[in-house]
């Protein structure tokens, strides 16, 4: 659908809402980008200004408000607002940068941002405000009455008390609507000091209540945090390795990885059983310790789980790539004891051959070390049921410093694929 960068790795955004579909990106000049197209008609293209430098946290993402404007937020790793809204609905043409939300003093040093809709259909974004090691979580709510943001929360929802700084997965709603959070916390810039696997639910992204009913009053701090798992820094947990699903009784189950007692990286499961969480063990890895530390993006993670789903027989499976083998546990749904271990994937297969196919220029005679990317598209399924997904190729990210030879512009392709 187009050319982009492909310089370093940095993360697209899919969505599709009815017969409308979205893509947000960085084009081969590094320009942000957003692609807007009826379904099964050419596409529109709109570019900001707004361009991209060397850091891969700084992805793009939008989402439609309920009068139909789009919303684009992106390009940000402690970086003042880089926030776009079309002036008219589904209109990719009349973005418009926007120059402050609720609070511009606030908004200068943001990071992650993430659209998201209440159960009332209501646009809520929120983001991280500071920086890594001594950051805080921000929610703001979108009237579309009134075309004003203001804050969701009286108080600011997340507070590191300048000590440390919390990474979420999520809030993800489940099958009757409740949101569900979890999220590691950070001492430092150092991503090695990552510890204590955390929890709370909401059934309005308002009031906050642990696993148990009990009320958390905001902001959250660890002291006044429910922990899964106490996992300590140094411990071989990471953020954007903890990944949420549900189980057969819609029951939040989280995978994660940490350090056994011989010192080796495993995948673990998380459920609540009674009033405490309960910990499984599910991998049996020997020799094995991704050892990681540093500061800026750690490029290829040697180790990435994915959530839970649950399958037939009251069994969940979990998908995990470990340096370049991908595997399925397939786990008890009562127990979360391994039933098997199994060949995976994670996209379909021939995403890979059409990808390569459509980036011949870039992969023959090249030398670069290159990755293959597959993005799963947000929002609506196909008029036929297919699933959406992206692919492209890039260098890897480089600790956010520059390459010394860049390669030439990937193809970002759009895919169909029938479940």
């Amino acid at each position: 659908m187009d050319f982009v960068w492909s310089g370093h790795r940095i993360k697209p955004y899919l969505l599709t809402k009815g017969n409308n579909q979205f893509v947000a990106y960085f084009d081969a000049n590094r320009q942000m980008t957003i692609a807007q197209r009826e379904i099964g008609r050419p596409w529109r293209y709109y570019k900001v200004d707004s361009w991209l430098g060397w850091d891969s946290h700084n992805y793009v993402t939008l989402e439609l408000d309920k009068a139909g404007h789009i919303h684009v937020m992106g390009n940000m790793h402690g970086d003042a607002m880089e926030y776009f809204r079309s002036s008219r609905p589904l209109d990719v043409r009349s973005l418009q940068r926007v120059p402050m939300m609720v609070d511009q003093s606030v908004e200068l040093r943001m990071t992650y941002p993430i659209f998201l809709l209440n159960n009332h259909n209501e646009l809520v974004v929120k983001y991280r405000d500071g920086g890594s090691g001594n950051g805080n979580e921000i929610y703001n709510i979108y009237n579309t009455e009134t075309k004003q943001w203001r804050r969701l929360h009286r108080n600011q929802f997340l507070d590191g008390e300048g000590k440390m700084s919390g990474y979420f997965e999520g809030p993800i709603r489940d099958a009757n609507g409740r949101f569900h959070l979890i999220w590691v916390w950070r001492n430092t810039p150092n991503a090695a000091t990552n510890h204590s696997l955390s929890y709370a639910m909401s059934d309005d992204l308002i009031h906050w209540q642990d696993s148990n009913g009990k009320p958390i009053a905001l902001p959250l701090t660890l002291d006044k945090t429910e922990v899964v798992d106490p996992v300590p820094a140094f411990g071989g947990m990471i953020n954007g390795n903890v990944k949420l699903g549900f189980d057969h009784n819609n029951q939040p189950v989280i995978v994660y990885h940490k350090y056994d007692q011989q010192g080796f990286t495993q995948i673990y499961l998380a459920r609540k059983s009674g009033k405490t969480w309960q910990s499984h063990k599910i991998s049996q890895w020997q020799g094995f310790r991704w050892d990681f530390s540093g500061h800026g993006s750690l490029g290829r993670f040697q180790v990435k789980p994915y959530a839970p789903v649950a399958i037939d027989n009251n069994q969940l499976a979990i998908t995990v790539r470990r340096l370049d083998s991908v595997k399925r546990f397939i786990v008890n749904g009562d127990t979360l004891e391994t039933i098997r271990v199994e060949n995976g994937s994670l996209y379909p297969p021939e995403i890979l051959a059409k990808t390569q196919v459509a980036n011949q220029h870039l992969l023959q005679a090249n030398t670069l070390a290159l990755e293959h990317h597959v993005f799963v598209g947000k929002g609506d399924l196909s008029p036929s049921g297919g699933q959406y997904y992206l692919s492209w190729y890039s260098q890897p990210g480089n600790r956010d410093r520059a390459h010394a030879v860049i390669s030439p512009a990937s193809v970002l392709s759009l895919h169909e694929v029938k479940q």
